[in-house]
């Protein structure tokens, strides 16, 4: 959090900038500003004020605002060198900007700077102070490192946030701990900060910082009061925005971007990773999860919610191995590895344990199912894969039989509740959840689990309507945003359970050329396809079929 709290301050102008924080840290520590920067001659003073200092003594505060690192050349050079702006402190200001009462008052001289007292100049500074320094005359230097520790320690009062930016953030931290808060203000602060389009390299990297500076006080006010799951949603709202922001504007292809870009994804990487270490032992206790639903309903969502958050922490598990797969040593890789191993053991007993895995509820629950099942292919779980998708299509068939209940295909949890308790019949026509099922049937290369799937589509008198949705070349501009999968793409309805999966296999690979736009999105190219996992996930919007269909032709090891 200091990191990035230093990283911001040091891109802060003097003007305007680090000495409006500066203010807000001196009315902080209870200190009463009596003059502001201002244009125009001030005698080495760009801030002054009265309080008390830590000794507990009242004094008068005289503050010389500079940026950047001391060096030789900023201690002596020029009229605003610092040994010119303290000489004038001391030979003029004191005798003729002060009142008399405040003449007899101790008084603190600072140097505040956003940079570091280089070596070259400690010498000189300390000679310089004890030349000057008496009792009631004393000198300090504000760096860079002891400003971030004041920001930190007292943040929300500061001028690193607008009024409004600081009530959004107070409102959310506020919200936190309600289970069913939606982060709305957390989200407009993000909107709040990415509203324009920047062209300064310095500004653009401002705004990110900030953008971090939010999210991981979100994140450590949330880990602080143990609902680390509200910062997995504050998470991917911030790189969701961020990609489209730096995207929109033509970024990506500076390094410095990718780079601020990366840090971002870090972030967010750390947040998953914290709340995987601070539940995962709940994934290897029988019906875990139950204890936290006050009906079989809930507790069935619950289990799906855990389902698609812990696949999304693993698919970024993944990423970040692929980032480093080139460019670390063979052990650090390792370590990416084994953490991608960890999360697919995890998710693998999360759905051993809690038998609603077994049952969906609802169609869209091909958005929690799709990256769950992708992510343990990808490490090699192919036969967990295999064993819950038929433990799927089995389930699917048997509530059908015995319940009379089949997934909504339209999420409803009025409707879901009647049909769940058969107070109101069903009458579900179509179903793309099917579909996806029947897709990694034959990635997956399994006849049995194809004939189960044929059982369901005759308890319907074959005429359930499978269906998928396919992007077109215009999604890219809807896909970062919600209602994208309603906005954009085409439906392919009435698909064929064909006798032989072998023809369905078939039907898929030729597909893959004809129905890939997002395989040529520009976005592909940044090389951050994580962002279509996390942008279906968060907005609950239907997954993009390239990134499962491709792995009809894709090999990993064997489990």
């Amino acid at each position: 959090m200091n990191f990035l709290i230093n990283e911001y301050i040091t891109l802060l102008k003097e003007d305007q900038e680090l000495d409006s924080l500066i203010i807000d840290i001196l009315v902080s520590k209870g200190i009463t500003p009596i003059s502001k920067p201002q244009k125009g001659r001030q005698y080495g003073v760009d801030i002054a004020g009265i309080g008390k200092d830590t000794d507990g003594i009242e004094k008068v505060f005289l503050i010389t605002v500079k940026q950047g690192d001391i060096t030789r050349s900023v201690w002596d050079s020029g009229q605003n060198a610092v040994r010119q702006s303290l000489n004038e402190i001391l030979e003029t200001y004191i005798s003729t900007s002060l009142t008399s009462k405040q003449k007899k008052l101790p008084k603190k001289v600072i140097v505040a700077t956003n940079g570091n007292l280089n070596q070259t100049v400690q010498i000189t500074w300390a000679k310089y102070t004890e030349k000057y320094e008496k009792e009631n005359l004393r000198f300090d230097f504000w760096g860079i490192d002891y400003i971030s520790k004041m920001v930190s320690d007292n943040l929300l009062s500061e001028r690193l946030f607008s009024f409004e930016m600081r009530t959004l953030l107070k409102k959310t931290l506020a919200f936190l701990e309600l289970k069913d808060y939606d982060l709305n203000h957390y989200k407009n602060l993000v909107d709040l900060i990415l509203d324009k389009s920047i062209k300064s390299k310095k500004q653009l990297l401002k705004q990110l910082k900030l953008l971090q500076i939010c999210l991981n006080i979100v994140y450590k006010w949330s880990e602080e009061n143990g609902y680390i799951k509200s910062a997995i949603y504050a998470a991917d709202k911030t790189i969701i925005k961020s990609f489209q922001w730096l995207h929109k504007q033509g970024h990506f292809n500076k390094s410095y971007i990718q780079s601020e870009f990366y840090n971002i994804h870090l972030l967010r990487r750390k947040i998953g990773i914290a709340y995987y270490n601070k539940v995962n032992e709940h994934y290897f206790v029988e019906h875990s999860l139950q204890r936290y639903s006050r009906n079989q309903i809930e507790y069935s969502l619950t289990v799906w919610e855990e389902i698609g958050i812990v696949a999304n922490i693993g698919l970024t598990e993944i990423k970040h191995y692929q980032f480093h797969y080139n460019s670390e040593t063979p052990e650090q890789v390792k370590i990416y590895e084994k953490a991608a191993l960890t999360l697919a053991e995890g998710l693998v007993s999360l759905i051993n344990t809690n038998p609603p895995s077994h049952y969906p509820l609802y169609d869209d629950h091909i958005i929690d199912i799709e990256p769950a099942i992708r992510f343990l292919y990808l490490t090699g779980k192919k036969n967990a894969c295999l064993k819950w998708l038929r433990t799927l299509i089995v389930g699917i068939h048997d509530a059908k039989i015995l319940k009379d209940f089949f997934p909504l295909f339209n999420a409803n949890y009025e409707n879901l509740v009647n049909y769940y308790l058969g107070t109101k019949k069903q009458n579900e026509k179509s179903t793309m959840l099917l579909t996806l099922l029947m897709d990694w049937v034959a990635i997956l290369n399994s006849e049995e689990a194809y004939d189960d799937l044929k059982k369901i589509k005759g308890l319907f008198d074959d005429k359930l309507n499978f269906q998928i949705w396919f992007p077109e070349p215009n999604t890219e501009k809807f896909y970062l945003e919600k209602e994208y999968s309603r906005k954009s793409g085409k439906v392919k309805h009435s698909i064929s359970i064909y006798d032989s999966i072998k023809d369905y296999q078939k039907e898929i690979t030729e597909e893959l050329d004809l129905f890939s736009a997002e395989k040529d999105f520009n976005h592909l190219k940044i090389g951050y396809e994580l962002i279509f996992s996390i942008t279906s996930r968060y907005h609950r919007e239907l997954p993009f079929p390239f990134f499962w269909r491709r792995l009809i032709n894709f090999k990993t090891l064997e489990n």
